[in-house]
């Protein structure tokens, strides 16, 4: 997952193609509704206008989705000037990453974890303790599950899991709250990052193994 570069939309004050009125950190103008050139550069959350925080309202972010993605459709736009239909194929592109980021909490997570500082999942591949041991168990039960074509073991393996992922990413949100609340402590909030790449990191282990199960 890729995050947009915005070390050129800091560089200067942007100014609205249509008015030249100053747009600075919101995606469309607030004086004439024309987007904002530096909308394809912002961060998912600010694109959408949504507070850089894990526990976002699904509904909140689907409206402004919604209308921010028919205000950039490039349809609407086909007889406008090439700087203007290239700024908004750019942004209903950006606006579809942003989205799909988003609206899953895996994703999402992930995404504000690396915002914060925090690791990826390339660069950090721990595990909470106890947690291999517990999914190589479960994993032998999958496999022999499926060699034996059990659809009923399949689906009581399936729940368990699904209740696993379910907790684990309780804890996931449980920890981004307490980093919130922690962000003046440079040691803890970096506990708390180490904790939630972790927890990330078995959701992903676990979905794996649902989808066997599938």
């Amino acid at each position: 997952m890729t995050e947009p570069d915005k070390s050129s939309s800091s560089a200067r004050p942007r100014k609205c193609q249509q008015c030249s009125a100053t747009v600075e950190g919101t995606a469309v103008c607030d004086f004439c509704k024309t987007l904002n050139p530096a909308a394809a550069m912002m961060d998912f959350f600010s694109l959408l206008g949504l507070a850089e925080r894990f526990d976002i309202d699904p509904e909140e972010l689907r409206r402004k989705y919604l209308a921010l993605s028919r205000h950039a459709h490039p349809d609407y736009h086909v007889n406008d000037n090439a700087d203007v239909r290239n700024l908004h194929l750019q942004v209903s592109a950006s606006l579809n990453e942003a989205y799909q980021t988003l609206r899953d909490p895996a994703s999402r997570a992930a995404y504000l974890l690396e915002r914060l500082g925090g690791k990826s999942s390339e660069a950090d591949k721990s595990v909470p303790d106890g947690f291999l041991d517990t999914m190589m168990m479960m994993q032998e039960d999958v496999q022999d599950a499926v060699e034996a074509s059990d659809a009923a073991e399949l689906a009581r393996l399936r729940e368990v899991l699904q209740t696993q992922h379910d907790g684990l990413m309780r804890g996931v949100a449980e920890l981004f709250a307490q980093h919130q609340q922690a962000v003046i402590c440079q040691a803890v909030t970096a506990g708390l990052l180490e904790e939630i790449r972790q927890q990330l990191n078995a959701v992903s282990y676990v979905k794996k193994l649902i989808d066997l199960t599938r």
